[in-house]
């Protein structure tokens, strides 16, 4: 995969006290951006070096067997860039939900347009759940490269792991959502402000008034 992200990782914003045995993910980060195993390991005392050696070989694995799974798969015949508006709406927050996309193509012309009612969910929630809803829509539609365009800067921040994500119940919805981001050749996620995402956020608002469920 080449995803598009800013070429410099940003640095955990703090050196705060282990309260949770560390995410796989937050282990292979930190030690990516020290280049150091000691410190990594003081800065996760519950890691011990035999688990660090695991946790890198189980690494190395998976990558092996993503590149052979991508070399072994047929190359997607016309498939091409899909830019994604996605926004997720809660009236309560947590409350009634829904989420919208809008998937174009590289000339601005709308080649989907999706909305769900999720139920009683908060907006974090809500947002995530759009996201993977396009993704999900995108890959169908046979797209290889995808640019996603969200107005919520917490989850633009998660997906490209400038931000940890805490909530528990957040961290299923964002693994799910990089499985996906990582089908892509390649992928961008980008923060707009809200006027320049309306269309999704009116489908979202229009799942919860039609509570328009999937066919």
């Amino acid at each position: 995969m080449s995803p598009e992200k800013p070429s410099i990782l940003l640095p955990f914003r703090q050196e705060e006290t282990e309260s949770l045995p560390p995410s796989e993910e937050q282990v292979i980060r930190y030690l990516a951006q020290t280049l150091s195993v000691p410190k990594t390991l003081k800065r996760f005392p519950s890691l011990r070096a035999k688990d660090l050696q695991n946790l890198l070989l189980r690494s190395a694995q998976q990558m092996g067997e993503n590149i052979r799974t991508l070399q072994s798969s047929p190359a997607r015949e016309g498939a091409g860039e899909f830019f994604i508006h996605a926004d997720g709406a809660s009236r309560g927050n947590p409350g009634e939900a829904g989420i919208g996309a809008v998937i174009a193509d590289p000339q601005g012309r709308t080649v989907k347009e999706l909305k769900l009612f999720l139920g009683m969910v908060t907006n974090n929630v809500a947002e995530y759940r759009a996201v993977i809803c396009a993704l999900e829509k995108a890959w169908q539609l046979g797209a290889a490269k995808v640019r996603v365009y969200l107005d919520s800067e917490l989850v633009v921040r998660q997906l490209r792991g400038e931000y940890r994500v805490r909530e528990a119940h957040l961290q299923t919805l964002h693994q799910q959502a990089m499985e996906i981001l990582h089908r892509f050749a390649q992928y961008s996620i980008h923060h707009i402000p809200r006027e320049q995402n309306r269309r999704a956020d009116q489908l979202a608002n229009e799942a919860i008034d039609q509570r328009v469920n999937p066919a």
